[in-house]
């Protein structure tokens, strides 16, 4: 009688569940570690464009309730 190990199996079962699953994931662990490095570089900038992304926030705000009337 062959005695099974089933540690071993869940072990290789998980490790062929992640690689058979990277085509998902990989690329969105890209997009992530992209924005994310994005963001780090525009927080470095922030506060000298702080005043310009209000002033594009109100005015985004005011064309949307225009057209929220206008509708």
């Amino acid at each position: 009688m062959v005695k099974r190990n089933y540690k071993k199996t869940l072990w290789a079962s998980i490790i062929v569940f992640v690689l058979g699953t990277s085509c998902c994931w990989v690329s969105t662990l890209v997009i992530w570690v992209g924005g994310a490095a994005v963001i780090g570089v525009i927080s470095k900038y922030l506060p000298n464009i702080q005043v310009f992304l209000i002033a594009l926030g109100v005015t985004l705000g005011l064309i949307t309730l225009y057209l929220y009337q206008k509708k």
